[in-house]
């Protein structure tokens, strides 16, 4: 445990200096892409006389959407390329395969609950309310869609084992996959014999509770806790079983 430890400290302090030393904008545009994205939907929705979705503010109606999906997106796409991009230092004897996937999982999570507080802290100065209804709901909400992602991005590490190309379809279902997870909308505004082509999606559970438990006057008519509890144990398991079958696999490749 102490060297893994360890390991986990050094690839941290290696990935902050890819990823934010080397470039110093890096910091700036990991807080303004989301709030840039929740802006220009406030533009939109303004534009077209709606300063208000399902009761809520237009802003924290789109910040609330945006993060979670933000949150999942960021941690499929780095774990998925995690061993990939450390492959060199996996030559060494006190480094797994699992460690490289740690660091990024700590991270990103982290990443994203900062820039949640930050722009949440700006509307709050802006004189919105941000204090959410039930705050252990809406970190439970963030976590069991945080493991959803984490199974994923391990089962896509693997998979990358077997054909590289495989990160690059998942750079194609993003772009959808945000439309069909409720980023923008809330299930409210869709009609309910339509609510069956969503529900399929965790991230629109996620979505959806998250804020159910922000906001005291939005109730979800879809949202289930036992789904996507159920999403993240199943993900966690078969993504901890492939993992373990194909570790060697890492190991030699």
């Amino acid at each position: 445990m102490q060297i893994m430890l360890d390991v986990v400290h050094a690839l941290f302090m290696r990935e902050l200096r890819t990823r934010f030393g080397a470039n110093r904008l890096g910091y700036f545009w990991a807080i303004a892409e989301p709030a840039l994205q929740a802006g220009i939907m406030v533009v939109v929705f303004s534009a077209m006389g709606r300063h208000s979705l399902s009761g809520v503010p237009v802003a924290l109606f789109m910040l609330t959407g945006i993060m979670p999906y933000k949150l999942f997106s960021k941690l499929l796409t780095h774990l998925g390329a995690a061993v990939k991009a450390n492959r060199g230092l996996i030559s060494y004897r006190q480094v797994t395969p699992i460690d490289p996937i740690v660091t990024r999982l700590i991270i990103e999570f982290t990443t994203v609950i900062i820039i949640y507080v930050l722009l949440l802290a700006v509307m709050g100065w802006l004189g919105l309310s941000v204090i959410p209804d039930n705050f252990l709901k809406l970190l439970m909400a963030m976590l069991l869609l945080m493991f959803v992602a984490v199974g994923l991005g391990i089962m896509l590490c693997v998979a990358q084992l077997y054909w590289e190309d495989t990160g690059k379809i998942v750079s194609i279902v993003t772009t959808p996959l945000m439309i069909a997870s409720g980023v923008f909308y809330s299930a409210t505004m869709i009609p309910e014999q339509y609510w069956h082509f969503f529900t399929w999606n965790p991230i629109f559970h996620a979505i959806e509770l998250s804020r159910d438990a922000f906001f005291p006057s939005y109730t979800t008519p879809v949202g289930s806790w036992f789904y996507l509890g159920a999403c993240a144990l199943i993900s966690m398991t078969v993504a901890l079983m492939i993992y373990r079958v194909n570790r060697q696999r890492f190991m030699e490749s």
